[in-house]
């Protein structure tokens, strides 16, 4: 059942407060600014109408707030609450009150409360910003940033070695002596590998896993049907083994968190864990919206998301959106254009190719509807046909020249490819862009002005919003596990981080609020 804190302190608890808590507190200004009541509305669902009473759940999300904001873990932060008397007036709790343990926090987050139920919290904080009019809508700003999973990663032979013995683990608790027999036997076969060869490779170890995975299918078929733990790690063995073996891009990489993921953000450089991507207000550097994903994750699959999240959820949509050349797809351009959104995107530049002396798609006059294009020697056509790539997922539009105005043309060599025996590749030159290419010809004309370069230089704001969180609200690790933890963890050090960003914004100090 839920229950609530009483409405108002006992005088004697009043007057120690008064006397001890500085007026200028970051957490009296908080309590000042952000009413914590829309709490009990967003959970009352998740509580019983009888039963015994529950701890007052605005007090438990101002506590997960707190570890946040202070960096603690559920064990400090109730240490903190025993003895701390700003945190405990922050939390309506009287000197004589008891508070909560860490074991209830940890079940009120993961029993009680959803990944959903966070991201809800964290947008009630963005919309009491709109209601304060901090958010100007003149420009947003998006990027992402990684955070890292907690979790070591082990050699593949470990992962196959470890995803087994999970399985095993699983079957130990319906067959102990199946469990017992496999568990002999795998171990027996890896170590008549080994007296083989001295090196036995991870693919020798995927294979004898496999074996047994195999076997274990047949004899616990039916198990596999009603065991939902059971088949749980027996699926995430079966694609472990699956990915690694067949080389796939999206591979697990630890049986603690399967989720997690790996990618390469340089080509000598890899990341491990999961992103937060988010979408700040440029002026007010509040985040709007937020997105966590598993790192293998491109950053330009999330523009439209958080763009239209940021409009669903708090009614916001900027006059211009900055971001690097990450999110330049066009999609994202195409996007923006039909939105009426000025793009501050820049480009990559174009990759040095053997035939330098071949003209380039920027060598070529579009017209302003984009059905004519003008080559470099002055020849236009209206001809093309639009057809589907396969291999770039898109729809391509393909401009015809006439054949004769290009077989009469002095500048053929530098616009046809020739081949090997001395022939064109073509008889008249073909020009492929992407069938939204209007939304580049567009934004290429945005990229030469001088707004463009004020806007794309305003984008260290993002970063900065990214350092503070790593310094001072614990992003750079996760604290739980799974995508579904990571969410939770990335969501309150978002909403920690605005929370910080809305005091020093309606309450300037004369100095640098410190917690």
């Amino acid at each position: 059942m839920l229950t609530k804190n009483k409405a108002q302190l006992d005088m004697f608890d009043y007057i120690i407060f008064q006397k001890l808590i500085p007026k200028d507190h970051l957490l009296v200004k908080i309590n000042d600014i952000i009413d914590f009541s829309f709490v009990y509305e967003l959970v009352k669902d998740q509580y019983s109408p009888i039963g015994r009473g529950s701890k007052d759940p605005a007090m438990m999300v101002k506590i997960f707030l707190l570890e946040f904001l202070y960096r603690l873990s559920d064990v400090q932060v109730v240490k903190r609450i025993q003895t701390d008397i700003v945190f405990r007036w922050f939390l309506n709790l009287g000197i004589d009150d008891q508070g909560p343990d860490d074991t209830t926090l940890s079940y009120f987050r993961v029993k009680r409360l959803t990944e959903d139920h966070f991201e809800t919290f964290f947008t009630e904080i963005v919309k009491k910003c709109v209601e304060k009019d901090l958010i100007k809508t003149n420009r947003f700003i998006i990027d992402s940033t990684d955070v890292a999973a907690n979790v070591n990663y082990p050699s593949e032979k470990n992962l196959a070695r470890s995803a087994f013995k999970k399985v095993m683990k699983e079957v130990f608790k319906f067959n102990e002596p199946l469990a017992t027999e496999l568990s002999a036997a795998i171990e027996a076969d890896l170590d008549a590998a080994y007296e083989k060869s001295d090196k036995v490779s991870w693919r020798k170890h995927f294979e004898i896993t496999q074996k047994y995975l195999d076997l274990l299918y047949i004899r616990t078929y039916d198990e596999l049907q009603d065991n939902e733990k059971y088949r749980e790690a027996f699926g995430l063995c079966y694609d472990l083994l699956f990915q690694y073996v067949n080389n796939t891009k999206d591979k697990i990489i630890s049986i603690v968190d399967p989720d997690a993921r790996v990618a390469h953000k340089t080509p000598a450089k890899s990341k491990t864990g999961y992103k937060d991507h988010i979408i700040i207000d440029e002026d007010s550097e509040i985040i709007l919206a937020s997105v966590q994903t598993p790192f293998n994750t491109g950053d330009g699959k999330k523009l439209i998301e958080l763009l239209e999240k940021t409009e669903t959820q708090v009614g916001l949509k900027p006059k211009e959106l900055s971001a690097d050349k990450a999110y330049g797809e066009t999609e994202n351009r195409a996007y923006l254009k039909d939105a009426h959104i000025i793009t501050n995107i820049a480009f990559y530049k174009e990759s040095s190719r053997k035939n330098q002396h071949v003209f380039k798609i920027s060598d070529f006059v579009f017209s302003e509807d984009f059905n004519k294009v003008t080559c470099p020697n002055d020849n236009s056509t209206e001809t093309y046909k639009i057809s589907y790539n396969k291999t770039t997922n898109r729809d391509i539009k393909t401009f015809l020249f006439d054949p004769k105005l290009c077989g009469t043309c002095p500048l053929i060599r530098q616009c046809i490819h020739t081949l090997p025996n001395g022939k064109f590749q073509n008889k008249g030159r073909k020009l492929d862009v992407f069938l939204r290419y209007d939304a580049v010809l567009q934004d290429r004309a945005r990229a030469a002005t001088e707004a463009f370069t004020i806007a794309y230089h305003k984008r260290y704001k993002v970063e900065r919003r990214f350092a503070t969180m790593v310094r001072n609200h614990g992003l750079r690790r996760c604290r739980y596990l799974r995508l579904k933890g990571a969410k939770i963890h990335i969501t309150m050090a978002n909403m920690a981080c605005n929370i910080i960003r809305m005091v020093n914004l309606l309450c300037p100090p004369t100095k640098k609020v410190t917690a």
